[in-house]
């Protein structure tokens, strides 16, 4: 299935590839390479990104991937997003391979030598929040960043990255816990590629409908995160996103 991306230097091409996500772990040597590829191509573009999730919690605990990862994690701000279409194009001319591009201009997967990067694209959700795909996140997190040494180069990551451990993952972020068990069944395996493809095909009378619902939901998760960081730190630190204030973005790629 060819797939389009409107980019500044014309139209990029690829073919959607379904990830199956909990299969094997990351072969951090091949994730490592791809990381400072992304890099450095971003670099030569004026691209700002930082690390985020899974990648930004090993930076600061292990100092090093973490050991049970599956991919590499980034983010960029929707402003952005210009800019990182027309890398595409470098990434290409070094091994790298679109696999999805979410139509709401929020998620892109690139894939080189078996390994791939997500890239997270936030826009503005409301006042001091960015989102995509309804994962909400405190915009500080995305726009204080500060640069630590990490895999043999310098990368942004946010300055109150401990905090924002504590505020995703709860108390025990500190403690390595592998979250899928790398031993999927081939159910699950077609279950996850019709996902994909109802994703990809759907058409938009259906497909944002479904988005909505399921964005919704993730704000109310981000909620209760609101509600435990509270609890831990003994008083209201944060106010929960109102009800009701969440609005699919409907931007074409």
């Amino acid at each position: 299935m060819k797939l389009k991306i409107n980019t500044g230097r014309g139209v990029f091409q690829y073919k959607f590839q379904v990830i199956y996500e909990g299969v094997k772990v990351m072969n951090q040597e091949i994730g490592r390479e791809n990381l400072l590829i992304f890099k450095r191509l971003a670099d030569n573009v004026g691209l700002r990104f930082s690390l985020a999730y899974g990648t930004m919690l090993g930076a600061i605990r292990e100092h090093d991937f973490i050991p049970h990862d599956e991919d590499i994690d980034l983010c960029i701000l929707q402003e952005d997003i210009e800019t990182f279409k027309n890398l595409l194009w470098d990434l290409r001319e070094e091994g790298f391979e679109v696999m999805r591009f979410d139509r709401r201009n929020s998620l892109c997967s690139i894939i080189r030598k078996g390994e791939y990067i997500d890239v997270y694209i936030f826009r503005k959700l409301c006042n001091g929040v960015r989102e995509f795909n309804g994962e909400a996140i405190w915009e500080k997190y995305l726009t204080d960043l500060e640069e630590i040494d990490f895999q043999g180069s310098k990368f942004l990551i946010a300055r109150e990255a401990a905090d924002f451990c504590l505020f995703e993952y709860g108390e025990s972020w500190q403690t390595p816990i592998a979250m899928k068990p790398y031993d999927m069944a081939w159910y699950q395996k077609k279950l996850s590629q019709l996902f994909w493809w109802l994703h990809f095909n759907l058409p938009d009378c259906l497909f944002f409908p479904w988005m909505q619902r399921n964005g919704e939901g993730k704000i109310e998760a981000f909620n209760k995160k609101v509600d435990r960081y509270n609890k831990i730190a003994g008083k209201t630190v944060y106010d929960k996103i109102p009800e009701g204030i969440y609005h699919i973005a409907k931007t074409k790629k």
